[in-house]
């Protein structure tokens, strides 16, 4: 379907502008942003929004322009003469729904605090923002607010503000993120969690057992020396670059099974690594570094049933990241819908996601700390309260009745 024929459609079914055939009609939203492929949890989440607003049944009407830039994870955020045409296109078919099919509101997710990111979204604000009433920014990335008020030069920091500040609303993760949304001076802001499908809906039947049993048999493994070897399943899935993690994860297990062989245990942490290497010489180091003490295996990019798997098998999660743009990464969110202990880092608003209290945090970069956690979880079985902080805040349809919500109050 054409673009033209797209909006017509879409007029068809929800009514013409005029409103003859609602007397009150949902909000028109345009969704500027792309979904998998590549595959990350920005991606993913707006792949949710779509799937689970179009049909209008929260009470807003979505037409999505699917937005991608990028060819794949290396290609992210690059600056590059073929990403031009695909955006005048983007551009014009926003403007067909705009002004054929009445969609008055710009939905976009703003870029972290990297310029040539930041440069695409001066390029779609400008050619975008004067056509539409109304606009809601979903903040996905943390640090953009923080950059402009302390970083960035005279002019760019008048251009940002220029392309995204003063927005009708800001919706953000995470108390944390708010905050850094609030620099840009949105008219409205609201706070709204990632949510995920449930990947076990059958948990507490089928599986919570299984995972107890594990944990405990675990448990009892270290605290013994000597007899059969025990390996623990240590699952790090996220792109794997410095600042995510991949190098501390690697760290941390060759250094907890160090430890481990010290006091005479038996206990054996490997490390299973599911993600895609940005950066070659990055990939090399870290199989470099792995050969002197080989503790993990690389699977790369793992979904559906594979993903599944590494889910079902792990042990531990274990996600130490730094990344500078940290939101709420939703592979804490799926850990804990497995009901699996995670250790992670005292990061952005990672501590804000987990429970209250939860002690599988770390400092970042502290890879002694990580490693003592990765041992010491195991005393205290984490797995039904991290469960329950899924179901509790993270699930798919608090996600979306919450974002509806929003969504609606946008121009209020």
């Amino acid at each position: 379907m054409n673009t033209t024929k797209a909006v017509k459609a879409s007029v068809d079914k929800t009514g013409d502008d005029r409103g003859t055939t609602h007397s009150v009609r949902a909000p028109r939203i345009l969704v500027f942003a792309h979904v998998p492929p590549p595959h990350h949890g920005q991606s993913q989440m707006v792949k949710f929004l779509v799937d689970g607003l179009s049909d209008a049944s929260r009470g807003v009407d979505i037409f999505h322009v699917n937005a991608r830039f990028s060819s794949g994870s290396t290609d992210i955020g690059s600056i590059r003469i073929g990403k031009l045409a695909p955006l005048l296109i983007y551009v014009w078919t926003a403007w067909v729904a705009r002004f054929r099919g009445g969609y008055s509101i710009f939905y976009y997710v703003p870029a972290p605090a990297k310029r040539s990111a930041l440069y695409r979204d001066w390029l779609v604000m400008g050619l975008c923002r004067w056509a539409f009433p109304h606009m809601i920014l979903h903040w996905h990335a943390v640090g953009l607010g923080r950059w402009v008020s302390e970083e960035a030069r005279p002019w760019e920091r008048w251009l940002t503000q220029m392309a995204l500040g003063r927005a009708a609303m800001s919706i953000s993760l995470s108390r944390l993120t708010s905050a850094d949304a609030a620099l840009l001076g949105p008219r409205r802001q609201c706070i709204v969690h990632n949510g995920i499908t449930d990947p076990v809906p059958n948990y507490a039947s089928d599986f919570a057992s299984i995972r107890k049993s594990r944990q405990e048999a675990i448990r009892d493994a270290l605290q013994q020396k000597g007899g059969h070897e025990t390996e623990v399943s240590v699952l790090f899935l996220a792109l794997c670059s410095r600042d995510k993690g991949v190098f501390h994860a690697l760290q941390s297990v060759q250094m907890a099974n160090r430890s481990l062989e010290q006091h005479h245990c038996a206990v054996r942490f490997r490390l299973l690594v599911a993600g895609e290497f940005v950066n070659p010489g990055d990939r090399a180091e870290f199989d470099g570094l792995n050969c002197l003490h080989p503790v993990a295996t690389i699977h790369g990019f793992l979904d559906g049933p594979g993903k599944e798997t590494a889910f079902r098998s792990a042990d531990l999660f274990l996600f130490p990241t730094f990344y500078a743009n940290e939101g709420q990464p939703l592979n804490l969110v799926e850990a804990m819908a497995w009901g699996l202990p995670i250790v992670t880092t005292r990061w952005r608003a990672i501590p804000e996601l987990l429970p209250e209290g939860y002690p599988g945090i770390a400092e970042p970069a502290d890879v002694e700390e990580i490693a003592r956690l990765m041992v010491r979880l195991f005393d205290q079985n984490q797995s039904q309260r991290l469960r329950r902080q899924f179901e509790e805040k993270f699930t798919i349809d608090r996600h979306l009745d919450a974002l509806a919500a929003a969504l609606r109050r946008s121009t209020d």
